[in-house]
């Protein structure tokens, strides 16, 4: 899914089982726990920065400081 704040700034959200699955990872691969993401894109779509976070909560709380 991709979101887009206030300030035109786009995020994909993803999954660590994902991103694992399409990189080819080992299963036991589970990114220390880390396996809510959400990342700003460019206006090609291509990932700036990696956040990972351990909760979908946390991750939430992420995107309400920056969404406006």
């Amino acid at each position: 899914m991709i979101v887009t704040n206030s300030d035109g700034q786009s995020f994909e959200f993803q999954m660590w089982e994902d991103v694992r699955a399409d990189c080819k990872y080992p299963k036991e691969d589970n990114n220390n726990g880390f396996i809510h993401g959400c990342h700003p894109i460019d206006e090609h779509g291509q990932i700036i920065e990696c956040n990972w976070f351990k909760s979908e909560e946390e991750r939430n709380n992420f995107m309400e400081k920056i969404r406006d």
